[in-house]
């Protein structure tokens, strides 16, 4: 009978007796030597790191593979390891002169592709010793999508009030009674170094030094935590499946949120989180690298090799909603200017018109829902920019495609764009009459119009000239503005202005209605619904809430305030079609909800007068009270004063007469 049978015990396998011995009769026929090949574990030191992944070799062809290793770490700019054991199986141990240089080089390469079939882990001695820890399991708190999302259904629109840095508060605007009210009150938070909230609300990330943390649910409670030291940045998928997280300086990691996953790890040089597009279905992510697109596909985000376009000189990538279509834009010294579409189902491309002038630079801009892409070119001429020229172009008329274009003749220093009903908001700085650049600016600003016979149409809605502010903020509905001006120890900090767009005479156009101002202003935001605005000064604690026209609706002061956010919600729950039924109904839901209001006002004020009433009972009732036990001890205060103070003829009554005469 075989050893290993012996020291391994079956009982409660459940296997018949003829399987056991068959099973441990083959293990002991193995080859003794089978594990002599594989490396020495020493982790004694902190200067090792397991390599695994590498190519199966035979014995004779390790000198060949230690070679290619090295190459492969010089062509990527790796540390490279003083020395190397390496066995036959794809596995070694490299040493580096430090600590520091060994932890650095396990972040370099591991996830990395070695070839086309062979992709590197690298284990320091703290992650193997990790590894080899047993702990107590603690599962994933899982919260349903209805759940996560549960406080979009609520339609009091919630305030996110940070405190001290260790105190938040969710808060929700009263308008009707022009107040700030508890929604989840006071919660205690841990150490951070920043916060934000992701594009749909789901989730509050807290960043550390080490990681970062997901807060979420109505109560905002701790959902997931992932390990990444000091990163920067975040990027969410549309649907916030996933994200990737970027350390400021070469580093992106992809996890799958709810599994808590490490999906993929790509390192770059010289790059930022905006090179990275996730299309609206969360299928495909698009890789701005170096003269070349690069295609990832979910749920692993294995790279699509046959899927990689060369685009020499890209500069900005865009996917276009509910099509096919990569927007790209590519320039450069030496290189040719252009603009185009790649369709990716059908494989070509569908050219911009044709650009036949310098440069400065070029920004691409997509419509929500697909319908037309934007462009914003500066033109140049001796190193200086004298125009500035915005295109529209419709998707639905590609064959030639139809463009519409407005030219500024000035350097336009910003653009402020609200992509889901097509507004822009360009700002350049005025000059004077020697042309030097004053502290005053115009705003102009275009509407996206769609027309079913003249197509897509780019419309001038006005100027606002000689404005002491420098940031328009447009409202998600599209229908109203504010300019602001918060910079730092500007003259003009804490200047705002409201507008609103409006029809005359069958065109659009804009009208300031109201001109105000929040001292030492440095913060400013509409809320997602572009209903109110929200202003706050972190010098004097101070919160200011506005309706969309301008209308102080809360001016308040909170104690030790660091931050204040609405808390983001998805713009668009219903559908296009949904959206514009809606419209074409707008007066019989104005009317339905009017009358609602008159309710909740008329309940309102019902119950300010059933509370008034019933204070003025109590303090009738603690008065008769009084009354009555001053009635009750008459007879004693006449024996202590020895005279009634009730009776009238106790009194004297002295009057000072001032006669005044004239003097001649």
């Amino acid at each position: 009978m075989s050893q290993l049978q012996d020291l391994i015990d079956f009982s409660g396998e459940e296997l018949p007796i003829e399987y056991i011995k068959r099973g441990s009769e083959e293990i002991e026929k193995l080859n003794k030597d089978f594990l002599f090949g594989f490396p020495k574990l020493n982790f004694n030191s902190n200067l090792n790191i397991l390599l695994i992944g590498l190519p199966k070799v035979k014995e004779e062809m390790k000198p060949k593979l230690i070679t290619a290793l090295k190459g492969y770490l010089k062509k990527n700019n790796y540390i490279q390891f003083v020395d190397i054991e390496l066995n036959n199986l794809g596995q070694a141990i490299l040493s580096y002169e430090n600590e520091d240089q060994a932890q650095q080089a396990a972040e370099q390469i591991t996830n990395q592709n070695f070839d086309a079939k062979h992709q590197l882990l690298a284990f320091t001695q703290k992650q193997i010793n990790h590894i080899n820890q047993t702990a107590e399991y603690t599962p994933i708190t899982l919260k349903s999508r209805q759940e996560l999302l549960a406080f979009h259904k609520d339609p009091r629109s919630a305030v996110t009030i940070i405190q001290e840095k260790t105190k938040l508060s969710l808060k929700w605007l009263n308008s009707l009674e022009k107040k700030l009210e508890d929604n989840v009150n006071e919660k205690k938070l841990p150490q951070y170094d920043r916060l934000q909230w992701s594009p749909l609300g789901q989730y509050l990330v807290l960043f550390t030094e080490n990681e970062f943390s997901l807060y979420g649910a109505q109560e905002l409670e701790f959902l997931h935590k992932f390990e990444h030291k000091r990163v920067s940045e975040l990027l969410f998928s549309p649907d916030e499946q996933y994200v990737i997280s970027f350390d400021g300086l070469q580093q992106f990691i992809i996890w799958n949120i709810r599994e808590e996953r490490q999906l993929r790890q790509i390192v770059l040089q010289q790059s930022s989180i905006k090179q990275f597009k996730f299309n609206r279905d969360n299928k495909w992510l698009a890789l701005q690298a170096q003269d070349e697109i690069q295609i990832y596909e979910a749920p692993e985000f294995y790279q699509k090799n046959q899927l990689n376009l060369k685009a020499v000189g890209v500069k900005q990538i865009e996917w276009v909603p509910q099509t096919n279509y990569l927007a790209i834009v590519c320039y450069g010294k030496d290189i040719k200017t252009q603009i185009y579409l790649h369709d990716y189902k059908r494989n070509f491309d569908v050219k911009w018109r044709n650009i036949a002038f310098e440069i400065d630079s070029i920004q691409i801009f997509v419509h929500t829902y697909g319908k037309w892409v934007a462009t914003l070119i500066k033109k140049k001429q001796k190193n200086k920019v004298f125009a500035t020229t915005i295109q529209v172009g419709n998707l639905n008329r590609i064959d030639p495609f139809e463009i519409d274009e407005h030219t500024i003749n000035d350097d336009v220093e910003s653009i402020f764009t609200e992509l889901n009903t097509g507004k822009f908001g360009l700002c350049y700085r005025e000059k004077d009459k020697q042309q030097k650049p004053t502290q005053q600016y115009t705003f102009h600003l275009y509407s996206v119009q769609e027309d079913s016979k003249k197509g897509i149409k780019l419309c001038q809605l006005g100027e606002q000239k000689g404005k002491d502010t420098n940031e328009l903020l447009w409202a998600s509905n599209g229908n109203y503005f504010a300019m602001v001006n918060k910079t730092k120890n500007s003259p003009d900090q804490g200047k705002v202005e409201f507008g609103q767009i409006s029809k005359k005479n069958e065109q659009l156009t804009t009208e300031i209605t109201k001109s105000t101002n929040h001292f030492y202003m440095s913060h400013a935001q509409w809320d997602p619904t572009g209903i109110y605005f929200i202003t706050m000064s972190d010098l004097w604690h101070s919160v200011n809430i506005w309706s969309a026209i301008g209308e102080q609706l809360v001016k308040d002061t909170v104690t030790k305030i660091s931050d204040i956010h609405w808390r983001n919600k998805p713009i668009h729950l219903l559908s296009l079609k949904e959206e514009q039924e809606l419209q074409n109904n707008s007066k019989l839901f104005i009317k339905k909800y009017e009358t609602e209001d008159d309710k909740i006002l008329n309940k309102a004020k019902y119950d300010r007068e059933q509370k008034r009433k019933e204070m003025k009972e109590q303090f009738t009732q603690y008065l008769n009270e009084k009354k009555k036990i001053y009635n009750d001890t008459k007879e004693q205060r006449i024996k202590l004063l020895g005279w009634n103070d009730e009776d009238s003829k106790n009194y004297v009554l002295y009057q000072k007469v001032i006669k005044e005469e004239i003097v001649n």
